[in-house]
């Protein structure tokens, strides 16, 4: 008998090009998704290439804290740098920054940078001295220092150790003053004269985190639950209410939960906790209104990654990295599946998101390409702040010290790594690959190595391409028959991966 042939359903062979993407770790991958990567940038997007030089500024050490207004701004030990000159005194440790006119406020040291004299100055002011003479719109003083040296007219001032007439202890707006006396609204004060020790205080209030906004020093204290902003253009007082819209401004919120940072975006102010956002409009005391919402917050630790490119504000969630722009906030880090980043700190060049995070003890630091859409991974480096300065990012280690991000240079002795996530089939039946191609360009004395390996099998090396000669290289890969593959790139200086091509067939049933 004879028996009917079965066909042979090899298919003809087929050709892919495959667009190599940005970092996924869920399981939900597409072609071109990588595993892992180290060193990438996708600045020549859709190629894939290394990141560039890193230059270390060697003028600064020891660093604690980094930020930047025209020029860095560093604290080195209990010193003030501006431009790498010393130019004051503030405490050594973390620190946090904000830009009101020609003050750069330093927090939490309640001092300020004064751009114009290149002067540390105090930003509130206290004075104590015996005896005090009072009528009903001044107070004289004797044997005091000098009150012009600290104080100001329009300060909100307290005063305090008034023992003949305790209704003479009492917040006040200065209107005019002199070396010995201060001069106040009309029956501001009760007639007396007073033996007592007395107290001048210009308060600063206790703040956990600080922004600028509409020339106002914004802040929030989880302390007495309230936010502040300062008067107009001043960021020396807190307490000045006459009415006017250059008044200072306070209000107590109710909302569960600590706040866990502060900022703006666009003309309003955000206040954040975990899982409630505070937003303030308005653009005066009078004016102003706070609008509260139920949204995925801030993660606690995390008031750095709060950054602003072209409207959009990327920070930390406690659910991964999310992009707000006024709505609902939209997570961005998806592709890193159950991952739990903390401590994330941020910077940005106006383009791309920087982000420093743990995840338990390991370290990463990413970066975001706001313009496709694509994670990478750098390497381990911490960083604990960031600072921009045009299109330059520097960036703090947690050993204290200074780099350039991005020093325009090809860096020779970089080394990098891209892993692919699986390739598989939807055709059913083993697929024989015919053979991979890869294209690269590499520099002079650069080099790659290709690791494959099959159906979860041990890695081997599939072969070496050295740099040296113009145009593209091509190395060509032949898989042995499996259900998926993977491969790995590792290599050492300049080289862009320009595509990758794989050819097979299907294999039958027989």
């Amino acid at each position: 008998m004879r028996l009917p042939t079965l066909p042979n359903r090899l298919q003809g062979t087929r050709r892919e090009i495959v667009s190599i993407r940005g970092l996924n770790l869920t399981d939900n991958t597409q072609d071109g998704d990588m595993s892992a990567c180290k060193n990438i940038s996708a600045r020549r997007y859709p190629y894939f290439t290394q990141r560039r030089s890193r230059e270390q500024q060697t003028a600064y050490s020891g660093v604690t804290a980094l930020t930047s207004w025209g020029k860095l701004v560093a604290v080195q030990g209990t010193d003030l740098l501006y431009g790498g000159e010393v130019v004051g005194t503030v405490t050594a440790g973390e620190k946090q920054f904000a830009v009101v006119n020609t003050k750069l406020i330093i927090w939490p040291d309640k001092v300020y940078l004064d751009i114009d004299s290149l002067t540390v100055k105090p930003l509130g002011a206290t004075v104590t001295g015996t005896g005090a003479t009072f009528t009903t719109d001044a107070m004289t003083v004797d044997g005091w220092p000098d009150l012009t040296t600290l104080f100001k007219a329009g300060d909100a001032v307290t005063i305090s150790g008034c023992t003949e007439k305790a209704s003479n202890n009492k917040s006040v707006v200065i209107k005019s003053l002199t070396a010995t006396s201060i001069t106040v609204s009309a029956n501001g004060f009760t007639e007396a004269a007073e033996t007592a020790s007395i107290t001048l205080e210009r308060k600063i209030p206790d703040l956990d985190y600080i922004c600028e906004s509409e020339n106002r020093l914004w802040g929030c204290s989880n302390k007495d639950k309230t936010i502040y902003a300062s008067s107009l253009g001043d960021p020396t007082n807190f307490y000045v209410y006459e009415g006017l819209a250059t008044d200072g401004y306070a209000l107590a919120v109710g909302s569960e939960g600590d706040f866990t940072g502060c900022c703006k975006l666009s003309t309003s102010v955000l206040f954040w906790k975990e899982t409630v956002l505070h937003k303030m409009l308005g653009s005066y005391p009078s004016e102003y209104s706070l609008y509260t919402y139920n949204i995925e917050g801030l993660r606690k630790g995390c008031h750095k990654s709060l950054q602003v490119i072209n409207e959009v504000l990327f920070y930390m969630g406690i659910h991964g990295v999310y992009a707000y722009s006024g709505g609902t906030p939209s997570l961005i880090s998806s592709n890193f599946g159950r991952k739990d980043f903390t401590d994330a700190v941020a910077g940005t060049d106006g383009d791309s998101y920087y982000l420093s995070v743990l995840e338990g003890e390991e370290r990463h630091l990413l970066l975001y390409d706001s313009n496709t859409g694509l994670w990478l991974r750098e390497d381990d480096t911490r960083c604990v702040d960031f600072a921009r300065i045009g299109k330059q990012v520097y960036f703090l280690t947690d050993g204290g010290d200074v780099y350039l991000s991005d020093g325009g240079a090809d860096d020779p002795d970089v080394s990098w790594e891209i892993q692919l996530t699986p390739f598989y089939e939807t055709a059913d039946g083993k697929k024989q690959y015919r053979k991979l191609v890869l294209r690269l360009e590499m520099a002079a004395g650069a080099w790659m190595r290709v690791l494959i390996r099959c159906d979860g099998g041990a890695w081997r090396e599939a072969g070496k391409v050295l740099g040296g000669q113009a145009g593209l290289k091509e190395i060509q890969i032949i898989p042995k028959r499996c259900d998926k593959f993977e491969i790995k790139l590792t290599g050492k200086g300049p080289c862009t991966v320009k595509e990758l091509i794989r050819e097979f067939f299907v294999g039958g049933d027989r």
